[in-house]
């Protein structure tokens, strides 16, 4: 089974199974993450920032890519919504909220989104 830490306050590595995506690792486990939109791809607050092991993980999709590059955020930022484990060795560092980026222009809605009012 593939192993992934969690880093914040302090580390916390845990067995996962594999296809797993990184929040709900973190939701099964306990860790805290933000996840605003639900995990539907539709903000960026489920961020993390891999620190080892990215090329265990799936490939970026587009949705994902543009909800990134609206937040100007780097290339080794991932959603954990869309984030899948898929291998062994995967450490990702979860982001002080404090220090939360602002969108430099309005994210795309996700093609599924269905708002509520």
């Amino acid at each position: 089974m593939p192993k992934i830490t969690f880093v914040d306050k302090k580390s916390v590595t845990v067995e996962v199974k594999k296809g797993l995506s990184i929040l709900e690792a973190a939701l099964e486990y306990r860790v805290p993450l933000y996840h605003t939109c639900g995990g539907n791809c539709s903000c960026s607050t489920c961020r993390v920032l891999v620190l080892k092991g990215a090329k265990n993980l799936s490939a970026m999709e587009e949705t994902e890519k543009q909800i990134l590059d609206s937040f100007d955020l780097k290339s080794s930022y991932r959603l954990g919504c869309q984030t899948l484990i898929l291998g062994d060795e995967v450490q990702v560092e979860i982001p002080k909220r404090d220090k939360a980026p602002r969108p430099n222009k309005t994210p795309p809605i996700s093609p599924d989104f269905r708002g509520t009012y």
